[in-house]
């Protein structure tokens, strides 16, 4: 692994055993894309201090710590450190803390305790990977603005487009309904949503849905001739072709969509190689929660539209 590819990580929780835990599992192979750097604080102050004399790409924080909770901490690291993506920890919360959380420290995740090392690692790598993008955009913004280049706004009555892929019609149908309905978490989701989303023009406000289902793999690759999707949510083991070769053989033709591995049957050494062979944007376990689906697919959605920004914004400025 080269030295690029090493990120440095911020890991703080009051109990030692949870930072020890994380160090852990972040430093266990295998890994994807990235090794990881990771420095664990206990107490938040002298993660603060920490902050003041080395740059980290991600924080790994608790929300409920005595003497500082993690919307304090979160605020003063994002003073310090603007572009370091911060991603809490918690077993303990209500839906009114957590927006407030959100609004107050702009987090990229919330991960619900207890977690398992697949999905820590996946939620690490998703927040590395569009942190990547991000600051893609602001750098081709960036060039764009010094040479007095305007971007042209994308459609207002636009949809996105969703394609969601499982053999069990079952869990297609349970899939579809969590996306459609209302419930609680929606606020929640929608102001991760709109932090993430708040240096690009015009994604506040979220376009329609429109959901496209199927069991089928070859009929989803079918699909994809006709239709562009922004985000596509499929299951690992399908009798076709797996979830991976899926995702492999969409991004070749839709590269912008953002792809979401779903699986209840999959462990880390399968996942990794599924990230490395189809790049996915996100994993979420089975059974999965409304809120981990529908944040990681608005984020993908967010996501898909920073990447066709940034395919824009190349071609302008050449």
């Amino acid at each position: 692994m080269s030295e690029i590819n090493i990120r440095r990580i911020l890991v703080v929780d009051d109990e030692p055993s949870i930072v020890r835990a994380i160090e852990r599992e972040l430093n266990t192979p295998p890994f994807d894309d990235y090794d990881y750097a990771v420095e664990g604080f206990t107490d938040p102050h002298e993660a603060l201090r920490r902050a003041r004399e080395v740059s980290f790409d991600a924080v790994i924080s608790d929300y409920r710590m005595p003497g500082m909770d993690g919307i304090e901490f979160l605020r003063q690291l994002a003073a310090i450190q603007p572009d370091c993506m911060r991603l809490v920890l918690s077993g303990q919360a209500d839906m009114a803390a957590l927006e407030r959380l959100v609004n107050e420290s702009r987090i990229y995740r919330f991960i619900p305790k207890p977690w398992s090392a697949v999905g820590l690692k996946a939620a690490l790598a998703q927040a590395l990977d569009y942190a990547a993008v991000l600051l893609e955009n602001r750098r081709l913004a960036g060039v764009a603005k010094a040479r007095g280049i305007a971007l042209p706004p994308e459609e207002e009555e636009a949809i996105d487009s969703i394609l969601i892929v499982d053999d069990d019609m079952g869990v297609l149908n349970s899939l579809s309904r969590s996306l459609k309905r209302h419930t609680e978490v929606d606020d929640l989701v929608m102001a991760i949503r709109a932090e993430a989303a708040h240096e690009l023009a015009g994604m506040a406000r979220p376009r329609p849905l429109s959901i496209q289902a199927t069991a089928s793999p070859h009929h989803a690759l079918r699909l994809a001739e006709i239709i562009e999707f922004a985000c596509i949510v499929c299951d690992y083991r399908m009798p076709e072709m797996d979830g991976g070769e899926l995702l492999k053989r969409f991004a070749a033709k839709q590269p912008d969509c953002s792809r979401i591995l779903i699986s209840g049957q999959i462990g880390m050494a399968e996942l990794v190689a599924t990230l490395n062979r189809a790049h996915i944007f996100a994993f979420l376990e089975k059974p999965w929660s409304d809120y981990d689906l529908k944040a990681n697919v608005l984020l993908g959605i967010t996501r898909y539209h920073l990447l066709r920004e940034n395919r824009r914004l190349a071609e302008l400025v050449g």
